[in-house]
């Protein structure tokens, strides 16, 4: 196989690799689920908004939501027309969890514009060509692999200056280590020669960001080699399973031979 990936179908080996297998690699539909539609939705408002100069209202944001969302809901029907069988969060009904994640979504692009605007501390860079640093794209390399991926958002401090790699995030889990913000470091040295110390993630449940992480802490060399051995995996077949609590949002489940 070509050397070349992207940072989630990487990510995506590394949580659980038959359901990787079953997704990507045998093309067996999958499940829908509302947290994907939101999830789409809320990210396409929050760029659309960054874009704009931060000059869209807050109605024109949640615009921007609608539409996504709509539009996303009509690709999962084309995939399950049965919504009974879509995934779900606890034990809603898919009707009423699609009415409830629709509602929470309009108010998260809300919350996400109100605390960017009143946080005076962190504006969004602009890039050497003046524009506006949101979904920076990027390919770098992991000895010898091209790795594809992009940025949300990357901030500057309005008073020191020092630049902090941001992402958006629309679950209620904050991840454990922060990978993602590891590799956009790396993607950050060769995209503007710049290191960039510090990260965190927009929560939009929450509406305001975690803490200021620090990037420094996983060795570079030991993520080039985590890179390399995932796409060793995949270029020799070893999607490996790992059964857990995932299982249950996992939307090839109904395929999985470690569930039947």
């Amino acid at each position: 196989m070509s050397r070349r990936t992207s940072v989630s179908r990487i990510t995506s080996i590394a949580r659980c690799g038959t359901a990787f297998e079953l997704e990507r690699v045998m093309r067996l539909p999958s499940l829908p689920a509302g947290w994907l539609a939101q999830g789409t939705a809320i990210h396409e408002a929050a760029n659309r908004w960054e874009l704009s100069g931060r000059t869209m209202s807050i109605p024109e944001a949640q615009e921007v939501f609608k539409r996504t969302w709509t539009a996303e809901i009509a690709k999962a029907d084309a995939v399950e027309p049965d919504r009974d069988r879509w995934l779900v969060g606890g034990r809603k009904k898919v009707s009423t969890d699609l009415r409830d994640r629709y509602d929470g979504g309009f108010e998260q692009v809300a919350n996400y514009i109100t605390y960017n605007l009143e946080d005076t501390n962190l504006q969004p860079y602009l890039m050497p060509d003046g524009s506006v640093a949101a979904e920076v794209g990027f390919e770098i390399e992991f000895q010898g692999v091209n790795v594809r991926g992009y940025i949300d958002i990357i901030m500057q401090d309005t008073i020191t200056g020092e630049l902090i790699i941001r992402d958006i995030k629309s679950g209620s889990k904050v991840p454990a280590v922060p990978f993602q913000l590891v590799v956009y470091r790396k993607a950050m040295q060769e995209i503007l020669g710049i290191d960039v110390s510090w990260g965190d993630f927009f929560m939009t449940r929450d509406g305001h960001p975690t803490r200021a992480i620090d990037l420094t802490t996983l060795d570079n060399e030991w993520i080039e080699k985590w890179f390399v051995r995932q796409v060793e995996i995949e270029r020799q077949g070893l999607y490996l399973p790992n059964p857990g609590d995932a299982c249950r949002t996992c939307g090839v489940a109904p395929h999985c031979p470690a569930l039947k």
